[in-house]
């Protein structure tokens, strides 16, 4: 840890090749208070996202989670969430092979995508299930 701002909750860590990244720790994390300047972190973020064609009907939005933070002998330990929403196709652009998302409350998102066939099977204004599985482990050494 080069810096920790305990009231903003924000961390930055230096890299091993020497750059820096700031990371904001959200209110549940719990021990955050026992971070120390010079700490050595282990971080490992995964982030798997994939959408679903979605036939006429009722929207999504749901959100579950588990975490084991601030269970062990050392501040750290794992969360993980998952997230479904409906969203509309608002934008392809196959020459950027990228499509733009808009979802409840204004909430936009793009994401690339891989296989080109995905192109042929989509048009704007379509509705899909998007679903992002994320999980974080975080330990102290």
């Amino acid at each position: 840890m080069a810096t920790i701002d305990l009231k903003k909750r924000v961390v930055n860590i230096q890299k091993a090749d020497g750059s820096f990244e700031t990371v904001d720790v959200p209110s549940g994390a719990k021990r955050f208070d026992e971070l120390k300047v010079g700490d050595k972190v282990s971080l490992t973020y995964n982030n798997h996202v994939s959408a679903r064609l979605k036939p006429a009907g009722e929207a999504v939005d749901t959100q579950t989670g588990t975490s084991t933070a601030g269970q062990g002998e050392r501040p750290g330990g794992t969360a993980s969430v998952q997230r479904t929403m409906t969203a509309t196709i608002a934008a392809i652009d196959k020459n950027a092979s990228s499509i733009t998302f808009v979802g409840p409350n204004g909430w936009k998102y793009s994401r690339h995508i891989v296989d080109p066939t995905v192109f042929d099977k989509v048009k704007v204004g379509d509705k899909v299930d998007i679903t992002w599985n994320t999980d974080v482990t975080v330990a102290v050494q």
